[in-house]
């Protein structure tokens, strides 16, 4: 089952709600777009949005809005149930990438940031007291605690390299099955079939074609209207 969620940050009742219970998704669709018109963006909203398109059929544009809700909360436990139920098929089978994966993917860019700068911090102030312990007596349990710091320092720095990749990499999802080609447009060979809610990297643009690596590692040249930004 997909989960669904009423409780959109910015509090105002709508008819949007009312609709998704009748079964009346494209209405309850044109409700929600029209929050994010007026600029109104939390991971609650991507993820009524995504559930609408799923109930349609549109699984490419609902794992899309269910990616934008997921970087805002990718702890969410129902934003992350609804995703699975479109990428189960795609777990990376080296077992180190896939743990590291399932620990960093749930944590927030913001997180990482601030736990990176906590453990620079703290790295910082054990050193001076090491430095302050070679000269004088100071009881002071600074080896672990500088052990304990770089761990952490390690942990958040690979965390928000992680993220910060995928903010910058034009991190795509394809919203129509499509055919990917090695030029940009179809007079040049067909490489393969990209399926709909297939993720990946745009590597190149070219008047309205895209170079897209999927995460799999392979990809070709595609058509830019099918495929859209997961981070606008």
């Amino acid at each position: 089952m997909i989960y669904i969620s009423f409780i959109l940050l910015f509090g105002n009742a709508s008819d949007a709600e009312e609709f998704y219970k009748q079964g009346l998704y494209e209405k309850a669709l044109e409700e929600y777009n029209q929050f994010t018109l007026e600029g109104i963006s939390n991971p609650n909203l991507y993820l009524n949005i995504g559930n609408c398109y799923y109930r349609m059929g549109e699984y490419g544009k609902a794992l899309l809005n269910y990616r934008r809700a997921w970087f805002l909360a990718p702890g969410d436990p129902n934003i992350r149930h609804n995703i699975s139920l479109l990428t189960t098929h795609k777990k990376n089978p080296n077992p180190f990438i896939s743990s590291l994966a399932f620990v960093v993917d749930r944590i927030s860019l913001r997180t990482f940031a601030y736990l990176l700068i906590f453990s620079f911090a703290l790295l910082v102030i054990l050193f001076s007291i090491r430095l302050i312990q070679l000269v004088r007596t100071l009881r002071f349990p600074t080896n672990p605690l500088l052990i304990l710091s770089g761990v952490i320092f390690i942990f958040s720095l690979i965390g928000f390299s992680v993220w910060f990749g995928r903010v910058k990499s034009g991190w795509v999802v394809v919203t129509q099955s499509t055919t990917a080609y090695s030029g940009p447009g179809d007079q040049f060979k067909e490489l393969m079939r990209i399926d709909e809610a297939e993720e990946g990297s745009i590597i190149r643009e070219s008047d309205g074609w895209w170079l897209i690596q999927l995460h799999s590692g392979e990809g070709g040249w595609v058509d830019s209207t099918k495929a859209e930004y997961v981070l606008k």
